[in-house]
């Protein structure tokens, strides 16, 4: 049986972390970073040509945050999960990405930590 890959769109404004990141997602089982964004702009622009299973969204970015990206991104698209990343650690963060309908919030510092366990869960939800 073919395994479902699941399809992810990486959005962070720094060049360097996205890199990081597409080569650590790249790594994992199950996965294909189908294309990265730079802003809010560019995400929701990407998301509907590309449609992706998971975008990967940068808190804090230039001429659209990832949050008002976020709710864009879940209105025209309910079913593409949004996770926020973000430096940010504090509370108040997780709640306006719950606010803004993310479905899930993962602080930059637990990145290896909680990143692969989501996308393990987001591998296996695919094939049921």
């Amino acid at each position: 049986m073919d395994k479902k890959s699941i399809k992810i769109l990486l959005c962070d404004d720094n060049d360097n972390f996205r890199a990081l990141l597409t080569t650590y997602i790249k790594a994992m089982p199950g996965v294909t970073v189908v294309g990265e964004a730079i802003d809010g702009v560019d995400v929701i622009e990407k998301t509907e040509r590309l449609s992706p299973d998971l975008v990967l969204m940068d808190l804090s970015m230039p001429n659209q945050s990832g949050l008002d990206a976020t709710k864009t991104i879940k209105e025209k698209w309910p079913n593409t999960s949004v996770i926020i990343l973000t430096l940010y650690e504090d509370s108040v963060y997780k709640e306006l990405a719950d606010e803004f309908n993310a479905d899930g919030f993962i602080a930059k510092s637990s990145i290896k930590a909680q990143l692969p366990l989501l996308i393990e869960e987001k591998v296996k939800n695919s094939l049921n």
